[in-house]
């Protein structure tokens, strides 16, 4: 999780107030998460003997039989984003190539980098990676692309990182530390019954979404202003209103402390953004694919043809495949008819699965006026209207003009319209944010875009969400890395096989997640080419 700047913040403020309950009760301060005997991980994988009861262990796979495949299979993809290039580009580097099919006219998926003008770069879609997303930080370094390090950049700035404007009034760290004391120590509490037994509590706690569990304890949420705070949090980082989301994702922020620093890895230290665009990436993995990749190929059918799979596209085009990689997300999947054996779970799983609505309004600006005592260099919460707004073309630092991206989730998303609405809710976002940091309104440049990833058919949302009981019903259909044979999970139905973000049981809603699954997909075709 933490596929948002703040969200971090939240993190760090609610370790904060936990560190200090246990130091004032002299209690021990919990282990680092990579020691620690209970992760999402866990979770994913404890509920995968219930969850995928009649399949096959680790995986989908169906039929048992290994099925012989041709000296030379032909391989299809569905989807170039960078789950779909990625796979592409592994079955290259070992040998084989692999035809991409892409509904869209363009290539890239959720991931979208334009210029605002005079080379004023931004993303419209995915941007931030983590210094543990070893899959994209490998593209990177493969296509020699340039990271832009965020931190070391804030670290450079002496204006405040971060800002929290509620009710009307600036709200300091320490002032949101304090407050979130007596939450932080129920959540203590409920991370104390995960770590006894998990197989037990886990799943109750999936059971309760997070409006459940917030309201469960009122009592400990002294602050109005802290329902806005979290519902943001809920907004910015799964796209859905509080009671749409799963309290285990909300209780898996638990502060994780290694004894004296906070340890930020396994959330989300969001330290590089590309230099030039996220589309950087998938524009490279384009390029080296050339060839392969054939656009404006919508899939409306997929049929099991004797040992084949028959592909048809909405151009009235037939594919016949030996292996197919689908990588796309479930929500769109779900349109394509399917004539194939599938376990019902998976279908279940198709047709339930949806993504967070999220949103970008981008207003492009001439100064950089937050960099100012009542501003911030990172980001902001709010409750303006915006989940929250973040400087977008930090990267670009030797500029004086720049461009904020205010961060839309849930009903907020969801209500954006019509580009003439969106222009016309930028102005209003940089009114309000106007009476907390003067400047906005004389500096803005009246430039505006915005994203429709939601309204968008070929994507309908922004990343994986999952509501309360998913993570627990469908806990088996992750794909699961692990250097412990028993610990690992593959989601194929023999040939077919199904790669996204949303797959992912330790990267989803990242970039990072889209890559791995690629990755992997491509490796479980090449097991299968080495067997057959």
């Amino acid at each position: 999780m933490g596929r948002t700047p703040l969200f971090r913040k939240l993190v760090l403020a609610l370790q904060t107030a936990r560190r200090e309950i246990l130091s004032s009760e002299n209690l021990p301060l919990p282990l680092p998460r990579n020691v620690s005997n209970w992760s999402r991980r866990k979770f994913i994988k404890s509920t995968a003997v219930t969850s995928a009861a009649g399949l096959v262990s680790g995986c989908l796979s169906f039929p048992k039989a290994v099925q012989a495949l041709p000296n030379k299979p032909v391989i299809a993809i569905i989807g170039a984003g960078i789950a779909g290039l990625n796979a592409a580009y592994r079955l290259k580097k070992a040998g084989h190539s692999a035809v991409v099919y892409e509904a869209r006219s363009r290539i890239g998926g959720r991931m979208n980098s334009v210029d605002m003008g005079n080379g004023l770069i931004v993303d419209i879609g995915a941007e931030l990676i983590n210094t543990d997303h070893a899959d994209m930080l490998e593209l990177v370094e493969e296509f020699g692309i340039e990271l832009f390090n965020r931190k070391d950049d804030q670290a450079s700035l002496s204006y405040p990182l971060s800002a929290y404007f509620f009710n009307g009034f600036s709200i300091t760290e320490s002032q949101l530390a304090g407050d979130l004391r007596a939450i932080a120590e129920q959540m203590t509490t409920d991370a104390a019954l995960l770590d006894q037994d998990w197989d037990t509590f886990a799943p109750q706690f999936d059971k309760l979404s997070v409006k459940d569990y917030l309201e469960l304890h009122a009592d400990k949420i002294g602050k109005p202003y802290l329902y806005a705070l979290f519902r943001d949090v809920i907004h910015t980082e799964f796209g859905v209103e509080p009671e749409q989301s799963s309290a285990i994702q909300f209780i898996l922020v638990l502060p994780v402390i290694d004894g004296k620093a906070v340890d930020l890895l396994s959330y989300s230290d969001e330290t590089y953004s590309v230099v030039g665009g996220s589309a950087k990436i998938t524009d490279a993995l384009g390029a080296d694919l050339a060839g392969q990749i054939q656009l404006s190929k919508k899939l409306i059918e997929i049929k099991r043809h004797a040992k084949k799979f028959k592909l048809e596209f909405s151009d009235h085009s037939i594919v016949f495949a030996d292996l197919v990689i689908i990588a796309i997300p479930f929500p769109v999947l779900d349109k394509v008819k399917i004539n194939a054996p599938l376990p019902k779970l998976l279908r279940r799983f198709i047709k339930e699965a949806e993504l967070g609505s999220n949103e970008k309004v981008i207003a492009g600006f001439s100064k950089r006026f937050w960099r100012q005592a009542n501003g911030f260099t990172d980001a902001a919460w709010s409750d303006l209207g915006f989940s929250e707004v973040w400087d977008e073309t930090q990267r670009q630092s030797d500029r004086q003009d720049g461009a904020l991206n205010f961060f839309l989730g849930g009903d907020q998303a969801r209500s954006l319209g019509s580009r003439q609405e969106a222009i016309k809710l930028g102005k209003q976002f940089i009114a309000r944010l106007n009476h907390f940091i003067p400047g906005a309104t004389s500096s803005s440049t009246g430039q505006i875009l915005n994203s429709a990833w939601t309204l968008s058919p070929l994507t309908t949302g922004g990343y994986a969400n999952y509501k309360p009981g998913q993570l627990t019903r469908f806990g088996g259909l992750f794909w699961v890395e692990s250097d412990i044979p028993d610990e690992s999970q593959q989601v194929n139905v023999g040939n077919l096989i199904l790669a996204g973000e949303h797959l992912s049981d330790a990267f989803y809603g990242f970039m990072n997640g889209a890559a791995q699954t690629g990755r992997l997909a491509a490796d479980l075709v090449l097991e299968k080419i080495a067997v057959s």
